[in-house]
């Protein structure tokens, strides 16, 4: 079976955040994350700060980068 090295629930958190996003008018294959980063970045309302106190310091930024460098393959 073919596994990503990523947590079963891991991924399906990513997916739901993928699903809300989407669901928002956001770019397929990006995270809800990722899209309030972009927003940041463009100097619009975004909720970086608290998505960040939640997941992480660097959570936005790192799902970024990572959606980023995906969506070029």
């Amino acid at each position: 079976m073919y596994t990503t090295g990523k947590p079963y629930w891991f991924r399906v958190i990513t997916a739901i955040s993928v699903l809300i996003n989407v669901v928002l008018g956001g770019s397929n294959n990006q995270t809800f994350s990722a899209r309030n980063w972009q927003w940041k970045r463009d100097k619009r309302f975004n909720i970086v700060w608290l998505i960040d106190v939640v997941l992480g310091k660097g959570h936005c930024s790192e799902c970024w980068v990572y959606w980023k460098t995906r969506r070029t393959w």
